[in-house]
């Protein structure tokens, strides 16, 4: 059964981030990597740009194995993104049954557990329990379409080239971040570190799909772990589709209590 604490763990690994250690001097697995020059980094940037899942509504079905704390089991994600306005994600676990629906803004998160008669509403900042401060909404919404969060254009990052991928290195106040990119600029790889709180997330995509005149990961995979939580994550999304009329209906029922 989902507890509370499945309810959270599965809204934390979804929207709330934290940390992956990176290091300012670059050694990787395939040996040091090479700087690009004024010219190649903007190339870079400027394509970067251009290849973003630019939308107005994103929606997507996601098949999902969730290890929460040593401890599986599966569940379907319905997620809707309403562009700069609303994230709402609906998830059930057996039987078709909801277990649980989040709705974030820019201003409030809200999460429902149905199958325990609770609920969570509290400020945006309610989210820096479990992550750096330096993440806003938008980077939220970045990481569920697969977009490099915009932090990536900065004149201080180091920008890389290695074999066939390129890479991104910065820092931002107390957030370290490396986003590892293919050759033809699609995401591929996000790592993010907040030493001061010993957070680490990696975000991994795959199988990219055309979608309209762009393109989105068919494939999401996320290692979480932090104080709080400690939990893996695949999820392999399903009917993408793109600026759709959607709604986002959230509504606690009288007898549901507040937690």
């Amino acid at each position: 059964m989902w507890t509370n604490r499945n309810i959270l763990a599965s809204a934390v690994l979804l929207i709330f981030l934290a940390a992956c250690s990176t290091t300012k001097t670059v050694n990787t697995v395939g040996g040091s990597a090479k700087e690009l020059s004024k010219k190649e980094r903007k190339i870079l940037i400027d394509a970067i740009s251009e290849k973003e899942l630019k939308y107005a509504t994103f929606s997507t079905k996601a098949k999902t194995r969730l290890s929460v704390d040593n401890k599986s089991f599966n569940s379907t994600l319905n997620i809707r993104i309403k562009n700069n306005e609303t994230i709402w994600i609906s998830a059930t676990a057996f039987l078709g049954i909801e277990a649980a629906r989040i709705k974030i803004t820019p201003n409030r998160i809200q999460i429902l557990n149905r199958l325990q008669s609770t609920y969570i509403d509290k400020p945006f900042e309610y989210i820096y329990n479990y992550t750096t401060r330096e993440l806003t909404f938008n980077e939220l919404e970045d990481l569920l379409v697969g977009n490099a969060m915009g932090f990536y254009d900065n004149d201080v990052n180091q920008t890389l080239i290695l074999d066939d991928s390129f890479m991104i290195i910065g820092q931002l106040e107390n957030l370290d971040f490396e986003m590892k990119l293919k050759e033809n600029y699609s995401l591929q790889q996000t790592k993010l570190s907040d030493g001061n709180r010993s957070q680490t997330v990696q975000v991994d995509y795959n199988n990219f799909q055309e979608v309209g005149s762009s393109y989105a990961p068919g494939q999401v995979k996320i290692r979480l772990n932090a104080e709080k939580v400690d939990l893996n994550a695949e999820m392999a999304y399903e009917e993408l589709n793109l600026d759709q009329n959607l709604d986002f209906p959230f509504s606690v029922p009288e007898k549901y209590k507040k937690l």
